[in-house]
């Protein structure tokens, strides 16, 4: 795992922070206070008082879905707001997308149709989330959660896996800040990295239960891994539709140059 990305949680899966990246200007991201996870909802108390103490952690925002967080509410931390911002929509017919899923409980071959067939796996699930109108929504009040906050203290954003949802809010962050796309890749792989034991856990469950290659695979897109080729899809939407991502920034979250401004001088420092 990236030790410069690496957080000091250790009950919450894909805990890590932003801080470090280089962006094109010759700035840098400023460590600890841009951080993504996984849900929140079985943090330990020992790292709520690290978010506190350590982060000082100001705002959490939470991309999921109503029927996600029931049951699985995120705790009170000190000095904390709580935003809910849904990208899907909790009017959406799927229940799957970046959910624990419990394999033994589904039909699995079932589970994948019914998500390759709502778009919720496969290369074009992040290009779905970018057009619709709940993903342009939450992901323009995250930008205006992130402009309005101190600098100073932590914003924390999560989805279920901290990876799909999450993972696109990052990609637009960094980019806005400067970071160029591979680097912004590579943040994105490193979900394989922090999850390998449970992704490795998962292949060899339904290795056991018979299940080929082609199913395992997706299966473990669903629970914990991510396909770059999903975010270079997206990054090549965005590319071409808005002539950047900076373009699709300003146009459809409506975050204006001068908004972007203010972001750079709130979160990068010169190295």
């Amino acid at each position: 795992m990236s030790d410069q990305q690496s957080i000091s949680l250790k009950s919450v899966r894909n805990a890590r922070q932003l801080g470090g990246y280089r962006t094109a200007d010759g700035r840098m991201v400023k460590s600890g206070v841009l951080i993504r996870t996984a849900a929140l909802h079985d943090i330990s108390d020992d790292d709520i008082r690290t978010l506190t103490d350590n982060y000082q952690v100001q705002h959490i925002i939470d991309f999921r879905m109503a029927r996600e967080i029931k049951g699985a509410e995120d705790p009170s931390v000190p000095n904390a707001e709580y935003h809910n911002l849904d990208v899907i929509g909790s009017s959406s017919t799927n229940d799957s997308e970046e959910s624990t899923i419990d394999l033994s409980a589904v039909d699995l071959l079932e589970l994948i149709a019914i998500c390759e067939q709502t778009g919720m796996l496969g290369e074009d699930m992040y290009v779905n989330f970018l057009k619709s109108e709940t993903g342009k929504a939450a992901y323009e009040d995250f930008f205006r959660i992130l402009l309005d906050a101190d600098p100073d203290k932590a914003v924390l954003w999560h989805c279920t896996a901290g990876k799909d949802r999450t993972g696109i809010a990052a990609m637009l962050l960094l980019s806005a800040l400067g970071v160029d796309e591979e680097t912004i890749v590579k943040d994105y792989l490193l979900t394989n990295e922090y999850n390998a034991q449970r992704i490795e856990g998962t292949k060899q469950h339904l290795k056991a239960q018979g299940y080929d290659d082609d199913v395992i695979a997706k299966a473990i897109l669903l629970s914990d891994a991510v396909d770059e080729r999903t975010m270079r899809k997206a990054l090549s939407y965005l590319n071409d539709e808005y002539g950047s991502i900076l373009g699709y920034i300003r146009d459809e979250l409506h975050i204006t140059q001068s908004e972007i401004d203010q972001l750079k001088e709130k979160y990068l420092i010169y190295c």
